[in-house]
């Protein structure tokens, strides 16, 4: 994943611009066209994920108007946060079409995020999603990666995702979201084990990939993300990933 230095810093900034606005309208006019500019040719004018670059990519962009993110801090069936859509939009997410938007300044991501919001019902009837607590980190132990394994086996991860973790598990077959292949590099959801454990905790809305927050206790998720880190491989790029930078250059061309 390519992030310009200082990209981190834009997130938080945009966020602080925004908890600064509140008791202010959203600038949806901004907003929009931000969106149109940036957004729309894969995710469509309209936020439904039929932008005229969507044929480009074998896993097609998501559809805002369902308000449904895979990618959250939030507990499972919850919207996202503006923090977890500031992280999406200003780096993108690692192997797929969605590349980083970083050049946009901090009022464009504050008044982006608020458009998006617009594209659904479900923001204006979760005004406060949750937020999962991420419990304290082990140390990361040679132990503690055995236990990893250990939970894999309890967590019944192998169903889906295989016994070796590539994705090819007995039920893999019947699933219309394949599970993903946890050896490959980089991880959608983030290269750190903390961001293995939030995606453990939240689940992916709209996969097949469950909440495991009342499954596991807190050091076995710990021990897991750190048994699923140690097996990743060097990063490889993808056709979606390549797809998408490729659609950027035609749309900056125009």
């Amino acid at each position: 994943m390519s992030v310009r230095p200082g990209a981190l810093a834009l997130v938080a900034a945009a966020l602080g611009l925004a908890a600064g606005a509140a008791g202010q309208p959203p600038d949806l006019a901004t907003g929009e066209r931000v969106f149109r500019d940036n957004c729309a040719v894969c995710h469509g004018a309209a936020g439904d994920g039929r932008g005229m670059a969507a044929h480009h990519f074998k896993s097609p962009p998501r559809d805002l108007t369902k308000g449904r993110f895979k990618f959250r801090s939030t507990a499972s069936g919850q919207v996202p946060t503006d923090a977890d859509l500031a992280r999406t939009i200003v780096l993108g997410i690692p192997s797929t079409g969605m590349v980083p938007q970083n050049h946009l300044s901090e009022a464009e991501v504050q008044a982006v995020i608020a458009f998006v919001k617009s594209l659904s019902p479900r923001f204006a009837a979760t005004l406060s999603p949750k937020v999962v607590t991420i419990p304290p980190p082990p140390a990361a132990t040679s132990e503690a990666v055995a236990r990893g394994a250990a939970a894999y086996v309890k967590g019944e991860c192998a169903e889906c995702h295989g016994k070796d973790a590539r994705g090819d598990g007995p039920s893999a077959k019947d699933l219309s979201v394949k599970p993903s292949d946890l050896t490959r590099r980089p991880l959608k959801s983030g290269a750190a084990a903390r961001d293995i454990v939030r995606t453990l905790l939240t689940g992916l809305d709209g996969t097949p990939m469950p909440s495991y927050d009342q499954v596991l206790e807190g050091d076995e998720l710990w021990a897991l993300a750190y048994w699923l880190a140690a097996r990743g491989g060097p990063p490889e790029s993808t056709d979606d990933e390549r797809a998408g930078w490729h659609v950027v250059k035609m749309h900056q061309r125009r």
